[in-house]
């Protein structure tokens, strides 16, 4: 079964261009707004989500402090058309596993799929939270 990633943005045409790109490899859901995302979490389970920051109705950030408040554990990279420091430390803070700024490179994208979901296989392995690949690093107890 291929992983699943979601796309959370607001622009059809992003949405339309992530899933056109990685659909082949990966069953790739889309949603155009937070609640909508939130709902796709809980019953799809996505390994990897990007969230939009900023969409009508609930915020990226509110979307992310949504899902980690529910103890739901995919890895959540923030989207955001601007730079800004504050925003993006605020995501990381709240769980986010990073952040791209718009346009972004495809190629990136590529990567940080790839990377997740070979972390996700290995942690797998290890029977370890695919959000906690930290924990490979802990001392056992003596």
């Amino acid at each position: 079964m291929a992983h699943k990633i979601l796309i959370v943005d607001d622009e059809e045409n992003l949405r339309f261009i992530l899933k056109e790109a990685f659909s082949k490899e990966y069953q790739v859901l889309t949603a155009a707004e937070g609640l909508s995302a939130v709902e796709i979490i809980k019953k799809e389970s996505p390994l990897l989500v990007f969230l939009d920051m900023k969409m009508p109705g609930i915020s990226g950030l509110e979307v992310l402090r949504l899902v980690k408040e529910a103890s739901l554990s995919p890895v959540i990279w923030m989207l955001t058309g601007e730079e800004d420091l504050e925003i993006a430390l605020a995501a990381l803070k709240l769980g986010a596993s990073g952040y791209l700024t718009k346009p972004f490179d495809l190629e990136r994208i590529g990567e940080i799929i790839r990377d997740t979901v070979l972390v996700a296989e290995k942690n797998k392995e290890h029977k370890i939270p695919v959000d906690k690949p930290w924990n490979v690093m802990k001392k056992r107890p003596l």
